[in-house]
């Protein structure tokens, strides 16, 4: 049996959160199967592992040594535990080591706010948010290295609070993406966003006129096999309610410019449900019109011309994050969208808009 205690620095942190950071190897269905079968406890009750932990909170994991080996490192034994896994702050001390000398592939990404808790960060396109796989790099890769290399962010920083994104771009589509750099930030963020307080708005190049603005209610459901999703009029079984607010900024019969906003976020909610109303997004390999995208490709465009554009905070933030009250961040549109607007001819009131 093993004993983790929960510090104050770690208090509203969720529980399979902390299990996760802990057994770094295990994979989320292997932690939500030892909540069920009570091999992993919280203060010795059964727990969900949505539970918010406060300092002083004991966590308990009824698992064998060879499967904490496996997912978090070497068990021996310790004075303040009953086991405790020292491989873990090697771990931690190899990552560290890793971050500061991250070789980054990809465009830079801009740093458009930061304060304390948070970053407010311009993703490029061919960038993903989070990896999927154990070696992908991601925009979380890069904050962790920016914070070590540029704001003095410490080892034992890494090992109390890992920082990360707290919403998520399609990897080819750009623009702003919230990040916590501390515990508060990130339990701030996701509050927001997932109570929906936070607006946000995308610039997008369609196929087709579209000359009236609109409020368009539709049903999504997710392919349980493959990374792509369909949408429908009426309610359909496990299918969920989509909200998609979109407003003509240039038109003509060939294209539209678009300012888009996510009443609700679901996966390629604007790229599918633009699809859906015989608009889809110009360069879209999933969704798109392959004339199109043939077009844009001689322009060198081979993905979704899709740019997060605006993020709006609300009007009350509470006392700790007051200073954002009605904040508006803007991420400039690439090059290659305002080339490509151009092309198109709707580019007019992107100008002086324009630079990654």
């Amino acid at each position: 049996m093993i004993l983790l205690k929960v510090n104050d620095s770690e208090s509203g942190g969720r529980l399979d959160k902390f299990v996760a950071r802990f057994l770094k190897e295990a994979p989320t269905s292997f932690i939500y199967k030892m909540l069920r079968k009570k091999n992993i406890t919280l203060n010795g009750n059964k727990a969900t592992g949505a539970e918010k932990l406060i300092a002083g909170d004991e966590i308990k994991l009824f698992l064998a040594d060879e499967t904490v080996i496996k997912f978090g490192g070497k068990v021996e034994s310790s004075p303040n535990t009953s086991q405790n896994i020292s491989a873990t702050d090697r771990q931690i001390h190899e990552e560290y080591e890793k971050y500061k000398v991250l070789r980054w592939p990809y465009e830079k990404p801009q740093i458009i706010y930061e304060d304390e808790d948070i970053l407010v960060i311009n993703k490029p396109a061919d960038v993903l948010s989070q990896g999927a796989e154990k070696d992908d790099i991601s925009l979380n890769d890069y904050i962790i290295y920016y914070l070590i290399t540029e704001k003095n962010f410490t080892e034992d920083n890494l090992r109390r609070v890992r920082p990360s994104v707290t919403n998520r771009l399609d990897r080819n589509t750009s623009g702003l993406i919230l990040a916590g750099k501390t515990l508060a930030g990130l339990r701030f963020l996701s509050e927001i966003i997932k109570e929906r307080k936070i607006e946000k708005y995308y610039l997008t190049i369609v196929k087709g006129k579209i000359s009236e603005k609109k409020l368009v209610n539709s049903y999504l459901l997710k392919s349980k096999t493959h990374n792509q999703v369909k949408i429908f009029d009426e309610p359909y079984e496990d299918a969920s309610l989509i909200s998609t607010e979109y407003e003509p900024l240039a038109f003509n019969d060939r294209a539209t410019l678009l300012r888009v906003k996510l009443i609700t976020g679901k996966s390629h909610q604007i790229r599918a449900h633009l699809a859906y109303l015989g608009h889809p997004v110009i360069g879209d390999p999933k969704y798109g019109d392959k004339r199109e995208n043939t077009e844009a490709a001689r322009l060198g465009i081979h993905f979704q011309l899709l740019h997060s554009y605006e993020t709006v905070f609300p009007e009350d933030c509470g006392d700790k994050f007051a200073r954002l009250n009605g904040k508006r961040f803007y991420a400039m549109v690439p090059d290659y969208f305002l080339k490509t607007a151009e092309r198109y001819k709707i580019a007019e009131c992107l100008h002086g808009a324009a630079g990654a």
